[in-house]
Protein backbone atom coordinates (compact mmCIF):
# COMPACT_ATOMS: atom_id res chain seq x y z
CA UNK A 1 0.00 0.00 0.00
CA UNK A 2 1.41 3.62 -0.95
CA UNK A 3 0.99 6.29 1.60
CA UNK A 4 1.95 9.29 3.17
CA UNK A 5 2.19 13.17 2.95
CA UNK A 6 3.83 16.31 0.46
CA UNK A 7 6.52 15.26 2.41
CA UNK A 8 7.54 11.94 2.87
CA UNK A 9 7.13 9.46 0.77
CA UNK A 10 6.08 6.22 2.60
CA UNK A 11 5.66 2.50 1.38
CA UNK A 12 3.77 0.45 4.70
CA UNK A 13 4.93 -3.18 4.13
CA UNK A 14 3.96 -5.55 7.19
CA UNK A 15 3.20 -3.01 9.24
CA UNK A 16 6.76 -1.19 8.50
CA UNK A 17 6.58 2.42 7.48
CA UNK A 18 9.66 2.63 5.09
CA UNK A 19 10.03 6.11 3.73
CA UNK A 20 12.28 7.57 1.22
CA UNK A 21 16.32 8.21 1.70
CA UNK A 22 17.97 7.21 -1.65
CA UNK A 23 21.16 8.60 -2.80
CA UNK A 24 23.12 8.39 -6.36
CA UNK A 25 25.98 5.82 -6.68
CA UNK A 26 28.51 8.60 -7.43
CA UNK A 27 29.76 10.28 -4.44
CA UNK A 28 31.51 13.48 -5.81
CA UNK A 29 29.45 15.80 -4.58
CA UNK A 30 31.45 18.69 -3.06
CA UNK A 31 29.31 19.66 0.13
CA UNK A 32 31.01 23.07 0.56
CA UNK A 33 29.25 24.24 -2.92
CA UNK A 34 26.36 22.65 -1.95
CA UNK A 35 26.24 24.43 1.43
CA UNK A 36 26.59 27.67 -0.82
CA UNK A 37 23.44 27.03 -2.52
CA UNK A 38 20.96 26.68 1.04
CA UNK A 39 19.95 28.58 4.07
CA UNK A 40 22.52 28.56 7.07
CA UNK A 41 21.78 26.02 9.35
CA UNK A 42 20.18 23.36 7.41
CA UNK A 43 20.77 19.95 7.47
CA UNK A 44 21.06 17.95 4.37
CA UNK A 45 21.86 14.21 3.30
CA UNK A 46 24.79 12.53 2.58
CA UNK A 47 25.36 10.98 -0.45
CA UNK A 48 27.54 8.12 0.87
CA UNK A 49 26.14 6.92 4.46
CA UNK A 50 22.23 7.26 5.36
CA UNK A 51 23.51 7.66 9.05
CA UNK A 52 25.32 10.80 8.17
CA UNK A 53 24.46 14.45 7.45
CA UNK A 54 25.65 17.88 7.08
CA UNK A 55 25.23 21.20 9.09
CA UNK A 56 25.74 23.52 5.95
CA UNK A 57 26.67 27.29 7.63
CA UNK A 58 28.01 29.10 4.54
CA UNK A 59 30.66 27.57 2.50
CA UNK A 60 31.28 25.43 5.44
CA UNK A 61 29.52 21.16 5.59
CA UNK A 62 30.20 19.69 9.30
CA UNK A 63 29.41 16.28 9.30
CA UNK A 64 27.13 14.90 11.31
CA UNK A 65 26.47 10.97 12.25
CA UNK A 66 23.51 9.68 13.38
CA UNK A 67 23.28 6.99 16.72
CA UNK A 68 23.82 3.62 16.49
CA UNK A 69 20.79 1.98 14.39
CA UNK A 70 19.49 5.89 13.25
CA UNK A 71 19.54 6.79 9.83
CA UNK A 72 18.91 10.37 8.37
CA UNK A 73 15.66 11.66 7.49
CA UNK A 74 16.35 15.02 5.33
CA UNK A 75 12.62 15.83 5.11
CA UNK A 76 12.11 15.47 8.73
CA UNK A 77 15.49 16.65 9.16
CA UNK A 78 16.03 14.33 12.44
CA UNK A 79 17.78 11.12 12.83
CA UNK A 80 14.93 8.21 13.15
CA UNK A 81 15.37 4.17 13.58
CA UNK A 82 16.91 2.65 10.53
CA UNK A 83 14.18 0.23 9.91
CA UNK A 84 11.65 3.10 9.42
CA UNK A 85 13.74 5.26 6.52
CA UNK A 86 14.56 3.18 3.96
CA UNK A 87 18.30 3.45 2.27
CA UNK A 88 19.64 1.65 -1.01
CA UNK A 89 23.25 3.28 -0.66
CA UNK A 90 25.74 0.88 -1.61
CA UNK A 91 26.67 -2.30 -3.44
CA UNK A 92 24.02 -3.29 -6.66
CA UNK A 93 25.35 -6.90 -5.76
CA UNK A 94 23.33 -6.71 -2.13
CA UNK A 95 20.53 -4.07 -2.97
CA UNK A 96 17.99 -5.76 -1.02
CA UNK A 97 20.32 -5.67 2.37
CA UNK A 98 18.13 -4.83 5.58
CA UNK A 99 14.98 -4.61 3.22
CA UNK A 100 12.06 -6.28 4.17
CA UNK A 101 10.57 -9.10 1.81
CA UNK A 102 7.99 -7.16 -0.85
CA UNK A 103 9.61 -4.12 -0.66
CA UNK A 104 11.34 -2.05 -3.97
CA UNK A 105 15.21 -0.96 -4.32
CA UNK A 106 16.31 1.39 -6.97
CA UNK A 107 19.74 0.29 -9.18
CA UNK A 108 22.74 2.77 -9.23
CA UNK A 109 23.10 2.78 -12.58
CA UNK A 110 19.72 2.84 -14.36
CA UNK A 111 16.60 5.07 -14.43
CA UNK A 112 14.31 2.90 -15.42
CA UNK A 113 15.65 -0.43 -13.70
CA UNK A 114 14.58 -1.60 -10.35
CA UNK A 115 15.01 -4.78 -7.89
CA UNK A 116 12.19 -6.64 -6.27
CA UNK A 117 13.34 -8.40 -2.61
CA UNK A 118 11.70 -11.31 -2.47
CA UNK A 119 12.41 -14.23 -0.06
CA UNK A 120 15.28 -15.60 -2.68
CA UNK A 121 17.06 -12.51 -2.94
CA UNK A 122 17.13 -9.53 -5.44
CA UNK A 123 15.25 -9.53 -8.36
CA UNK A 124 15.95 -6.98 -11.04
CA UNK A 125 13.52 -5.84 -13.37
CA UNK A 126 12.38 -2.86 -15.85
CA UNK A 127 9.28 -0.56 -15.72
CA UNK A 128 7.76 -0.68 -18.86
CA UNK A 129 7.09 1.81 -21.83
CA UNK A 130 10.04 4.11 -21.34
CA UNK A 131 8.97 5.14 -17.69
CA UNK A 132 11.47 5.80 -14.65
CA UNK A 133 11.26 3.87 -11.16
CA UNK A 134 10.39 6.39 -8.81
CA UNK A 135 12.93 4.83 -5.92
CA UNK A 136 10.32 7.43 -3.52
CA UNK A 137 7.22 5.84 -4.34
CA UNK A 138 8.92 2.71 -5.02
CA UNK A 139 7.06 2.54 -8.42
CA UNK A 140 6.99 2.91 -12.34
CA UNK A 141 6.13 6.71 -13.67
CA UNK A 142 6.60 8.62 -16.61
CA UNK A 143 9.69 10.62 -17.07
CA UNK A 144 8.07 13.56 -16.36
CA UNK A 145 6.80 12.91 -12.93
CA UNK A 146 10.43 11.61 -11.85
CA UNK A 147 12.85 13.36 -14.29
CA UNK A 148 16.30 10.72 -14.36
CA UNK A 149 19.42 10.85 -16.16
CA UNK A 150 22.51 8.57 -16.12
CA UNK A 151 25.78 9.61 -17.07
CA UNK A 152 28.86 7.63 -18.35
CA UNK A 153 32.24 8.03 -16.46
CA UNK A 154 36.04 7.55 -18.30
CA UNK A 155 35.88 4.13 -17.30
CA UNK A 156 32.77 3.35 -18.70
CA UNK A 157 30.85 2.77 -15.38
CA UNK A 158 26.98 4.06 -15.85
CA UNK A 159 25.85 5.72 -12.81
CA UNK A 160 22.46 7.51 -12.25
CA UNK A 161 23.05 11.12 -12.34
CA UNK A 162 22.98 13.09 -8.45
CA UNK A 163 19.50 14.36 -7.95
CA UNK A 164 19.61 17.44 -5.04
CA UNK A 165 16.14 17.02 -3.81
CA UNK A 166 17.79 13.03 -2.38
CA UNK A 167 19.53 15.40 -0.33
CA UNK A 168 17.80 18.45 0.24
CA UNK A 169 14.80 18.74 2.39
CA UNK A 170 11.29 19.31 0.37
CA UNK A 171 9.66 22.49 -0.01
CA UNK A 172 12.40 24.39 0.77
CA UNK A 173 14.03 26.94 -2.07
CA UNK A 174 17.30 26.69 -3.01
CA UNK A 175 19.98 28.28 -5.14
CA UNK A 176 21.70 27.50 -8.44
CA UNK A 177 25.30 26.99 -9.10
CA UNK A 178 25.09 27.83 -12.34
CA UNK A 179 23.07 31.28 -12.14
CA UNK A 180 22.24 33.95 -9.89
CA UNK A 181 18.68 34.23 -10.83
CA UNK A 182 17.84 30.53 -10.42
CA UNK A 183 16.21 28.79 -7.99
CA UNK A 184 15.21 25.19 -7.07
CA UNK A 185 12.82 23.66 -5.35
CA UNK A 186 12.21 19.74 -4.29
CA UNK A 187 8.50 18.65 -4.56
CA UNK A 188 7.95 14.90 -3.59
CA UNK A 189 12.43 14.37 -4.24
CA UNK A 190 11.44 15.70 -7.64
CA UNK A 191 13.18 18.76 -8.48
CA UNK A 192 11.34 22.11 -9.66
CA UNK A 193 13.25 24.70 -11.38
CA UNK A 194 12.59 28.48 -12.16
CA UNK A 195 14.14 31.91 -12.70
CA UNK A 196 13.39 35.11 -10.56
CA UNK A 197 11.40 37.66 -12.78
CA UNK A 198 12.51 41.47 -13.62
CA UNK A 199 16.17 40.99 -13.15
CA UNK A 200 15.93 40.02 -9.47
CA UNK A 201 18.72 37.41 -8.23
CA UNK A 202 17.59 34.53 -5.84
CA UNK A 203 18.38 35.66 -1.98
CA UNK A 204 19.66 32.35 -0.76
CA UNK A 205 19.56 33.62 2.93
CA UNK A 206 16.41 34.47 2.42
CA UNK A 207 14.88 31.73 0.36
CA UNK A 208 13.16 34.06 -2.14
CA UNK A 209 13.89 36.79 -5.36
CA UNK A 210 15.62 39.92 -4.31
CA UNK A 211 16.88 43.11 -5.86
CA UNK A 212 20.23 42.55 -6.74
CA UNK A 213 21.82 45.49 -4.17
CA UNK A 214 20.50 43.55 -1.69
CA UNK A 215 21.42 40.26 -2.68
CA UNK A 216 25.29 38.45 -2.32
CA UNK A 217 25.30 35.67 -5.12
CA UNK A 218 27.62 33.31 -3.67
CA UNK A 219 26.27 30.16 -4.97
CA UNK A 220 27.60 30.44 -7.99
CA UNK A 221 30.14 27.74 -8.32
CA UNK A 222 29.60 26.21 -11.81
CA UNK A 223 29.93 22.82 -9.96
CA UNK A 224 29.80 20.06 -12.56
CA UNK A 225 28.32 17.68 -9.75
CA UNK A 226 25.90 20.20 -8.73
CA UNK A 227 24.90 21.45 -12.36
CA UNK A 228 21.25 21.22 -13.11
CA UNK A 229 21.42 23.42 -16.29
CA UNK A 230 24.97 22.21 -17.97
CA UNK A 231 26.65 25.34 -17.16
CA UNK A 232 30.05 25.84 -16.60
CA UNK A 233 31.42 25.44 -20.28
CA UNK A 234 34.80 26.41 -21.70
CA UNK A 235 36.78 27.09 -24.68
CA UNK A 236 40.30 27.24 -23.80
CA UNK A 237 41.50 24.28 -21.32
CA UNK A 238 44.30 25.49 -19.33
CA UNK A 239 42.61 29.06 -18.67
CA UNK A 240 41.01 29.90 -15.25
CA UNK A 241 38.31 31.72 -13.74
CA UNK A 242 37.85 32.92 -9.85
CA UNK A 243 35.70 30.78 -7.71
CA UNK A 244 33.89 31.28 -4.44
CA UNK A 245 36.04 30.29 -1.63
CA UNK A 246 39.06 33.05 -2.17
CA UNK A 247 41.38 29.63 -2.00
CA UNK A 248 39.28 27.83 -4.79
CA UNK A 249 39.38 28.79 -8.76
CA UNK A 250 37.81 26.91 -11.81
CA UNK A 251 40.18 25.28 -14.08
CA UNK A 252 39.54 24.49 -17.78
CA UNK A 253 40.00 20.83 -18.99
CA UNK A 254 40.05 18.97 -21.99
CA UNK A 255 36.63 17.94 -21.46
CA UNK A 256 35.68 21.68 -22.09
CA UNK A 257 34.47 22.15 -18.98
CA UNK A 258 35.66 23.73 -15.68
CA UNK A 259 36.20 22.16 -12.56
CA UNK A 260 37.27 22.95 -8.91
CA UNK A 261 40.46 23.41 -7.88
CA UNK A 262 41.80 24.57 -4.38
CA UNK A 263 45.39 26.12 -4.26
CA UNK A 264 47.72 23.82 -2.65
CA UNK A 265 49.09 25.96 -0.13
CA UNK A 266 47.59 26.68 3.22
CA UNK A 267 46.83 30.65 3.47
CA UNK A 268 47.52 31.15 -0.16
CA UNK A 269 44.21 33.04 -2.32
CA UNK A 270 43.36 33.22 -5.68
CA UNK A 271 44.63 36.67 -7.10
CA UNK A 272 42.26 37.56 -10.32
CA UNK A 273 44.83 39.76 -11.86
CA UNK A 274 47.78 37.58 -12.14
CA UNK A 275 45.19 34.45 -12.54
CA UNK A 276 47.58 32.34 -9.94
CA UNK A 277 47.44 31.42 -5.96
CA UNK A 278 49.06 33.75 -4.04
CA UNK A 279 50.06 34.76 -0.15
CA UNK A 280 46.06 35.21 1.40
CA UNK A 281 47.02 39.15 1.83
CA UNK A 282 48.35 39.89 -1.58
CA UNK A 283 45.45 38.46 -3.52
CA UNK A 284 43.36 41.06 -5.74
CA UNK A 285 39.71 39.08 -5.13
CA UNK A 286 36.37 40.07 -4.82
CA UNK A 287 35.38 37.34 -1.84
CA UNK A 288 35.09 35.87 1.73
CA UNK A 289 38.09 36.61 3.07
CA UNK A 290 36.96 35.20 6.53
CA UNK A 291 37.78 31.68 4.96
CA UNK A 292 40.94 30.13 5.88
CA UNK A 293 41.77 32.10 8.70
CA UNK A 294 41.20 32.54 12.56
CA UNK A 295 41.13 35.80 12.55
CA UNK A 296 37.96 37.60 14.30
CA UNK A 297 38.03 40.84 12.48
CA UNK A 298 39.98 40.83 8.63
CA UNK A 299 40.22 43.57 5.90
CA UNK A 300 37.08 43.37 3.57
CA UNK A 301 38.12 43.46 -0.47
CA UNK A 302 38.10 46.92 -1.72
CA UNK A 303 39.10 48.73 -5.03
CA UNK A 304 39.84 51.95 -3.33
CA UNK A 305 40.74 51.85 0.45
CA UNK A 306 41.28 49.78 3.91
CA UNK A 307 38.78 51.15 5.31
CA UNK A 308 36.16 48.13 5.56
CA UNK A 309 36.21 44.54 7.60
CA UNK A 310 34.59 41.50 8.49
CA UNK A 311 33.65 39.73 11.45
CA UNK A 312 34.33 36.05 11.70
CA UNK A 313 33.69 32.84 13.03
CA UNK A 314 35.58 29.60 12.52
CA UNK A 315 36.34 30.94 9.02
CA UNK A 316 32.69 32.27 8.10
CA UNK A 317 31.71 35.53 7.75
CA UNK A 318 29.10 36.84 9.68
CA UNK A 319 26.87 39.88 9.32
CA UNK A 320 27.34 42.53 6.99
CA UNK A 321 30.72 44.36 6.19
CA UNK A 322 32.14 46.75 8.89
CA UNK A 323 33.38 50.37 8.18
CA UNK A 324 35.91 52.24 10.58
CA UNK A 325 35.45 55.85 11.49
CA UNK A 326 36.29 58.66 8.97
CA UNK A 327 40.30 58.84 8.18
CA UNK A 328 40.80 55.32 9.77
CA UNK A 329 41.63 52.26 7.65
CA UNK A 330 41.59 49.01 9.23
CA UNK A 331 44.55 46.61 9.51
CA UNK A 332 43.93 42.91 10.63
CA UNK A 333 47.30 42.42 11.87
CA UNK A 334 46.82 44.95 14.68
CA UNK A 335 43.24 43.97 15.01
CA UNK A 336 41.57 47.44 15.08
CA UNK A 337 41.20 51.07 12.83
CA UNK A 338 44.45 52.87 13.19
CA UNK A 339 45.10 56.67 11.43
CA UNK A 340 48.07 55.08 8.67
CA UNK A 341 46.18 52.85 5.48
CA UNK A 342 48.14 49.76 5.88
CA UNK A 343 47.96 49.68 1.81
CA UNK A 344 47.29 45.59 1.87
CA UNK A 345 46.97 44.71 -2.09
CA UNK A 346 43.47 42.74 -1.23
CA UNK A 347 42.12 46.41 -0.37
CA UNK A 348 44.42 48.75 -2.52
CA UNK A 349 45.05 46.97 -5.73
CA UNK A 350 46.12 50.14 -7.64
CA UNK A 351 48.64 50.46 -5.17
CA UNK A 352 49.51 46.72 -5.16
CA UNK A 353 53.06 45.39 -6.13
CA UNK A 354 52.42 42.56 -9.04
CA UNK A 355 51.40 39.44 -7.04
CA UNK A 356 54.09 36.96 -6.41
CA UNK A 357 54.96 33.06 -5.77
CA UNK A 358 53.14 30.17 -6.93
CA UNK A 359 50.37 28.59 -9.14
Amino acid sequence: MLGGSRNTICLVVLGLVLCGCTAPAAANVNMSALCLMVTDGLYVASETDCSSYYLCEGAVATLQTCGSGQYFDKNTQLCNTASQVSCSIGSSATPCAGKAVGTFAPTNNSCTDYYYCGASGAQRSSCPNGENFNPNTMSCVWPSQYPCTTVTASDGVSAVSLNLCQMIKDGVYFGSSDSCTAWNYCNNNTLVTGTCPNSMDFNVAKGICDYAVDTTCSQVTYDQSLSTTGAGKCGTVGETKNATACNQFYLCQSSGVYTLQTCSQSGYYYDTISKICVPRMSARNQCDRCVGTTKTFVNAYSATSCSDYLYCVNGVQRGAEQQCPSGYYFNEDMGDCVIVDPDYACCTPSNATSSTTTS
